[in-house]
């Protein structure tokens, strides 16, 4: 007799890439944050079709991952952190390369994003001012996917 063993629990790169598999769009994660993130996929104003997705921690950091035709980077910093006038010029670490991006700076926190392979990545960290590292990045199925491609048919579901 054989005894029935529970399945192994998911793990945060489980979902993301389960994520990845339903929308066609990479999950952008921070590689060494102690928490796990609530990973989800947005529509954002296409009732069809998956735009983004989002990694969001329980301490308000959060990283997206926008298809080809969304925000663009200041777009999206300023939609990050609302109520800043002004903008400079940042680097994002992605897998291999840097990208030239924009990052503005608000009330302790600090949101980048610039273009890289197609699709628009976000992050929102703690304002370190400079002084030490930023967060790793962890993209989750950008190796596996076309370059910068429309995300899949929107099925109406949500993981977490």
């Amino acid at each position: 007799m054989t005894t029935p063993t529970a399945p192994a629990p998911q793990t945060v790169g489980d979902i993301a890439a389960g994520t990845v598999a339903r929308t066609g769009i990479p999950v952008l994660l921070f590689a060494a944050h102690p928490s796990e993130p609530t990973i989800t996929a947005g529509i954002n104003g296409d009732p069809r079709r998956y735009t983004s997705t989002t990694a969001t921690y329980p301490d308000g950091l959060r990283a997206e991952v926008h298809a080809p035709g969304g925000p663009s980077p200041e777009q999206l910093v300023r939609r990050a952190l609302p109520g800043t006038d002004h903008t400079s010029t940042a680097y994002l670490s992605t897998p291999g390369a840097m990208t030239l991006g924009v990052e503005v700076r608000h009330d302790g926190l600090m949101a980048r994003a610039g273009t890289w392979n197609g699709w628009t990545l976000l992050t929102v960290t703690a304002d370190t001012n400079y002084s030490g590292p930023l967060p790793a990045l962890r993209l989750i199925g950008a190796n596996s996917l076309p370059t910068g491609r429309d995300g899949r048919t929107f099925t109406g579901r949500t993981e977490q």
